[in-house]
């Protein structure tokens, strides 16, 4: 995912202690609609759970979703 990818080098240079994600579900409405893509996105929403968690572990950050 290209936005995690972007952070991930931001977090690399330093100076972050807290990440914030104002309205994680509007970023996967917008590629996902309708029920029928609905198992897809939730398998999406949770891999960028997984790698958010995986950043704030590596760089010790907090991340308020």
């Amino acid at each position: 995912m290209e936005l995690t990818k972007d952070l991930g080098e931001r977090l690399a240079e330093g100076g972050y202690r807290l990440i914030i994600v104002d309205s994680i579900m509007a970023l996967f409405r917008v590629d996902y609609s309708g029920r029928g893509e609905l198992s897809e996105r939730q398998q999406k929403l949770a891999q960028f759970l997984a790698q958010l968690t995986r950043m704030a572990e590596e760089f010790n950050v907090n991340v308020f979703p």
